[in-house]
Formats: structure tokens, C-alpha cells, sequence
């Protein structure tokens, strides 16, 4: 029986792969800075958009910057935000710059939150917090984290890899589609792999400096079990988003 597919947002990246994504696949996409992978992640959620439950999951943009450049592009904003980087600013960075200012200011940090003492906050797991609110999607659904690095930087590998892989079974059981960003070449190889093995689906987007410039590149290094489906595509940024040239 054939599977169903999605658009990944880009027609002639979707007809190299297996004519879209399948649903219940994970797609792991990597690059370089600059290269793109944060306007890939927002023309992959407005693919989406008309006719599945959009999740995106963010840890570096204002929701208002995501929806500006979507507008821009031409692209419907009829998304879900998750705001990872704001929580995490409120939670946590926050209170550490009001730490330094009263340190600065010669003030003992036990009397900085005396009043507030006997209601100690409870920490807060970005990881649980995410994958609670992914089991609250309904399907069809497409789920972006935008970007891994977030959570590799701030948890250890294996609780990363271990929530990624609670959410892949999500994804698998009820048909949606994952696609989950991150920086190439930074991380140690275990951590690496175990990222990539869970991926259905791997993308990388690299700038190659020529000799008149740069050329940008979207590799497919992996298709499961379709091996015969690597490949490399040029691609560059229209007034309409990303677009397969060449």
C-alpha cells in the first residue's frame, strides 16, 4: 500500500526525495550560519499550514520576528508558536542580570529574593515542556524545532536524544511529520550519530565559496532505505523563499 506524503515546501526537493515526506517521518537538517536553515524551517511550516496543525518550536526568534518574516515571503503565519528563548529568558537569564545588577550594587544576594523565599519557583525542563506540548497536537500535524542546539547546549546528549526519540514516536503514531534543526560539525560524535539515527531523513545546507562568490547547496545524505536517493542541489532566496536552481 503507498504511503501518504507531505510537501517539505520546496517541489522539486520534494519530487528528489519520495515525491514529499512521509508522514511519520523525522527530518534532521543541519548547516552552517547563514546558510538558511531558519528561513527552510519557516517555508516547511507554512507548506503546512492550510491544511495541518503547525507547531513551531523556537529558541532564538521573538514570535513577532517569525511572523514578519513569513508575511514577508508571502507566506499565511497560521502557526502555533512555541517560545523556548522567551521562557528561557524569563526563567532563567532574567533573574541572573538582576543577580549581577544587585551584586554590582553591593547588595548580598540572599536578601535579593528574601520576600519570595518560601515560594521557590519550580525549575522548569524545556525538554518536558516541549514534549508536553506536542502531545497536545492534534493530527495531521507538522512539528519545527528551530533549533536543536538549545537543548544539546543546556542537557546532556542522552535526555536530548531521548525526548527527540518520544517525539519521533509521536510523529510515527499519529501520522505528523518532525523537522528538527541544528548546527553542522559542533558536536561530538556520539551525540552526533545518536541525533542522526533517529532521523528519517537528513538535509544539509552549506555556502561553498567560489571564485565568483557563494554557492548555496542543499545535500540529501539520507533517505531510509533509500539510500539511491543522495544527492546535492543548488539553491538560492527569491522574493517567494528558498528555490531548487540548476
Amino acid at each position: 500500500m503507498a504511503f501518504k506524503t507531505v510537501s517539505i515546501g520546496l517541489p522539486l526537493l520534494d519530487k528528489a526525495l519520495m515525491d514529499g515526506v512521509p508522514e511519520g517521518y523525522t527530518i534532521l537538517l543541519s548547516g552552517s550560519p547563514g546558510s538558511g536553515t531558519e528561513l527552510f524551517a519557516k517555508q516547511f511550516a507554512a507548506a503546512g499550514s492550510k491544511e495541518e496543525n503547525v507547531m513551531y518550536i523556537t529558541t532564538t526568534e521573538r514570535d513577532e520576528d517569525i511572523i514578519t518574516t513569513m508575511k514577508n515571503f508571502g507566506w499565511e503565519p497560521n502557526i502555533q508558536i512555541v517560545n523556548v528563548g522567551a521562557e528561557y529568558y524569563h526563567k532563567v537569564l532574567e533573574k541572573e542580570l538582576i543577580i549581577s545588577k544587585y551584586r554590582e550594587e553591593g547588595i548580598p544576594v540572599n536578601e535579593i529574593f528574601a520576600p519570595a523565599r518560601k515560594k521557590k519557583e519550580k525549575e522548569i525542563n524545556f525538554l518536558t515542556m516541549i514534549t508536553y506540548e506536542i502531545s497536545k497536537l492534534k493530527p495531521p500535524f507538522r512539528i519545527i524545532i528551530d533549533s536543536l542546539d538549545f537543548f544539546l547546549n543546556n542537557y546532556d546528549g542522552p535526555k536530548v536524544i531521548s525526548a527527540l526519540r518520544t517525539i519521533k514516536a509521536h510523529a510515527q503514531y499519529y501520522g505528523g511529520v518532525v523537522l528538527v534543526t541544528m548546527m553542522k560539525d559542533v558536536y561530538d560524535t556520539h551525540t552526533q550519530s545518536g541525533v542522526e539515527q533517529l532521523a528519517d531523513i537528513i538535509l544539509e545546507m552549506d555556502m561553498l565559496r567560489t571564485p565568483k562568490g557563494f554557492v548555496n547547496h542543499i545535500i540529501i545524505k539520507k533517505v531510509r532505505n533509500h539510500p539511491e536517493k543522495a544527492g546535492i542541489f543548488k539553491y538560492q532566496i527569491y522574493e517567494k523563499g528558498l528555490k531548487i536552481v540548476g
